[in-house]
């Protein structure tokens, strides 16, 4: 015990020279490394993550809430739960010159403990020996690879210190500021409101380099002068509370709740994106913190929507990256706003650069993985010597674990394709049993992906408990989905592919490449007498249309909106067996789904985005075909003869039964018919999205999109 004494007393002393944060791994008993450290440890100053000796110890999946708070040691109880995005949150707390204690079993046991976290990749409790256990491997070699992480274990002399690297003081700087390029971004946020209109900022820094500070500071500087409302928002209200903190110190008087800072009349109002983009309130500034982890769909509403915006992004963190905000987002800005600005965050702040603690999370994590570069493939295939050829191959999680290059790749790239990959699908990705992963190479280099989850084949008596809403599984979400939120029990029985995600590289977009991935995912579901493949995803126009050619079926549409992305989460299904009862699955599971879409349009669903309607009208079933009534009603409506209200069923049913001819129609048209008949909105309410003025107006363009309608109808 004095020995591990005097061993922290020494690296707290190399902290205090270094300002770097080091790294014990306490590799033994749980119970040895808890005495150990709460001898030697303060509550008070400690963040204590998993079981521990103290009442104030959190539990794992409370990380989120340290969020905005800085600690001198933290200990990370790896036998509650390897979790990595918790690891990634709390890493962020801890100050330079900091310790960080990580408890885990021995190495020549790690891999096979039971850990807690292995529940969140199975099914039941019973299937966490059907995990690999290769992301612990792969941090057993990470961790002895990094020379500045100390190792301690019971029976071995405690490690010798490395030499302590000496950092010189940072240069003063004027108070708040912590460095010259906080300052900078400071003043460039605030010219954001003073400037010219349309002259968004653009963010970027790692973590620990005073990003939300920075926001705060400048939040506070416009609230003390000129601005009155300041609206901020991000995927979770917890990411914002740092940008309060930092506001308030320099706010004497404010007032902090979860959701607002009020200082003498004025506001920081945390508002999240979706809610954010429906009501579009007034604001002299709009912060956007973490915009790598919102679509990229929404942020461009931002940017078209408020003409003073600042958009800060972390470049390699647990809420997303920045490589892929900037492949999929900056390049759209550029269009909407060709004057955007931009200003980074290089030099860490709160510890100093080759952070020991920093480096161990980056590999860990797999956050700093990157895709391979296709630039000179992208150009050969804009030769005029024809495509080079793809080929196509399966991976085992071992090939992973055993090329670390290519895992990197491969992760990177599932990066580059969602704005939330998180360090948690790093470990899926290694870990989750019935994962197959299917690549596509050019020249042996890695051009996309797609990792496919086997799901299904639940025994009767559990389907029945799952129909009846007494119990729910963990993964299973096809089938679990066409029995809970579908009603069809008998969807248990059968085996599905779940298309957990499918990437391909940016730059190769429009190629054909995700089309041939999917008929090699069929051949395979095929081969392994799989009844039928879907997938599950936030729903947007575009990526329904990219799943309809596919030939994949809508079934459901969730009820509610991701507080993130803004979307409903959308399933479709493919059948890979011709027989009856798989076809009379999928038919009742699309009338099922289309005659609630009916009632729902006018209800959860009345402000669905309108293409995103025609785009499920395009594949409706079990519509009643028009009657003669209804096209002698509708007629008599287009001739002007009769109001809208005392034919409203008749164009309905006439758009039900010929949703396939709405694409035909113009963007004008398509709109007044879904948000007018389908969505019963008011007059008032499609006058502005359908550039019409008052019911007049709009009534007038509804007779011309029904009588086109039934033009296009007679031609077809």
């Amino acid at each position: 015990m004095n020995d591990f004494k005097s061993f922290i007393e020494q690296l707290v002393q190399h902290g205090q020279q270094s300002n770097h944060r080091s790294v014990v791994v306490l590799s033994g008993s749980q119970a040895w490394a808890t005495e150990l450290l709460a001898e030697q440890l303060a509550a008070q100053s400690c963040c204590w993550l998993g079981d521990g000796p103290w009442p104030s110890c959190l539990a794992i999946n409370k990380a989120k809430s340290v969020l905005g708070q800085e600690y001198q040691q933290l200990v990370f109880n790896g036998y509650s739960g390897f979790n990595p995005d918790a690891f990634g949150v709390v890493s962020g707390t801890l100050a330079g010159g900091g310790i960080c204690f990580i408890i885990c079993p021995d190495f020549s046991q790690w891999p096979s403990f039971a850990d807690p976290d292995y529940v969140r990749y199975v099914a039941t409790p019973g299937d966490v020996d059907r995990v690999t256990g290769y992301f612990i491997r792969r941090a057993i070699t990470t961790i002895k690879a990094q020379s500045s992480c100390y190792v301690l274990t019971p029976d071995r002399p405690l490690p010798e210190l490395s030499n302590v690297v000496i950092n010189e003081p940072k240069l003063a700087t004027i108070a708040p500021y912590a460095s010259e390029e906080q300052q900078h971004a400071v003043a460039q946020i605030v010219k954001t409101v003073t400037g010219h209109r349309r002259r968004p900022l653009v963010i970027s820094a790692d973590r620990g380099r005073g990003k939300s500070a920075a926001l705060g500071i400048a939040a506070a500087e416009l609230l003390a002068s000129r601005v009155s409302r300041i609206i901020i928002t991000a995927p979770t209200v917890a990411a914002v509370q740092s940008v309060f903190k930092h506001a308030a110190l320099l706010l004497d008087g404010a007032q902090i709740t979860k959701l607002c800072l009020t200082w003498q009349g004025k506001t920081i109002e945390f508002i999240a994106p979706d809610a954010l983009i429906k009501l579009q309130p007034e604001s002299d500034l709009v912060l956007v913190d973490e915009a790598a982890a919102i679509p990229t769909a929404m942020l461009a509403t931002l940017a078209t929507t408020y003409s003073r915006l600042v958009f800060a992004t972390t470049l390699h963190g647990y809420e997303g990256t920045g490589r892929g905000f900037a492949l999929r987002f900056i390049k759209r800005l550029a269009e909407i706003s060709p004057g955007y600005r931009t200003a980074g965050l290089n030099q860490p702040i709160r510890w100093a650069e080759q952070d020991p603690l920093e480096q161990l999370t980056y590999q860990l994590l797999g956050l700093k993985s990157e895709a391979a570069n296709v630039d000179s493939l992208v150009e050969s295939m804009a030769g005029e010597h024809g495509r080079p050829q793809l080929e196509f191959s399966q991976l085992s999680q071992r090939q992973l674990l055993d090329n670390p290059d290519l895992l990197e790749q491969l992760f990177g790239l599932l990066v580059l394709a969602h704005y939330q990959t998180s360090p948690s699908d790093f470990r899926q990705l290694l870990d989750a049993p019935d994962l197959t992963i299917f690549i596509a190479t050019i020249d042996q280099q890695l051009v996309a992906t797609a990792l496919v989850l086997t799901e299904g084949d639940i025994k009767p008596a559990l389907a029945q408990q799952i129909w009846l809403g007494q119990r729910r599984l963990r993964g299973h979400l096809l089938p679990q989905s066409l029995m809970a939120q579908v009603g069809l029990q008998e969807a248990g029985a059968y085996r599905y592919g779940r298309i957990m995600r499918i990437a391909v590289q940016p730059q190769l977009h429009r190629n054909g490449i995700g089309l041939q991935l999917d008929q090699q995912i069929e051949q395979w579901a095929q081969a392994n007498q799989l009844d039928f493949i879907g997938a599950s995803f936030g729903a947007t126009a575009d990526l329904l249309d990219y799943w309809q050619a596919l030939n994949y079926q809508p079934v459901r549409l969730g009820l509610n909106r991701d507080s993130a992305s803004g979307t409903h989460s959308a399933i479709v299904l493919k059948p890979l067996q011709v027989s009856e009862p798989h076809q009379q699955l999928i038919n009742l599971a699309q009338q099922n789904f289309y005659h609630n879409l009916g009632y729902a349009l006018s209800a959860q669903f009345q402000v669905l985005e309108f293409e995103l309607v025609v785009g499920l009208l395009s594949d409706a079933v079990g519509s009643e075909p028009l009657k003669i009534q209804d096209l002698s009603n509708i007629e008599v409506f287009t001739a002007g003869g009769r109001p809208f209200e005392l034919v409203a069923h008749s164009i309905a049913q006439l758009i039900w039964s010929k949703g396939q001819q709405l694409t035909q129609l113009s963007t004008q048209f398509q709109q007044i018919l879904i948000l007018k008949v389908l969505q019963q909105q008011s007059w008032s309410a499609c006058c502005r999205p359908c550039g019409t003025s008052g019911r007049k107006g709009s009534e007038a363009l509804l007779r011309q999109a029904v009588a086109m309608l039934l033009s296009e109808c007679a031609v077809q």
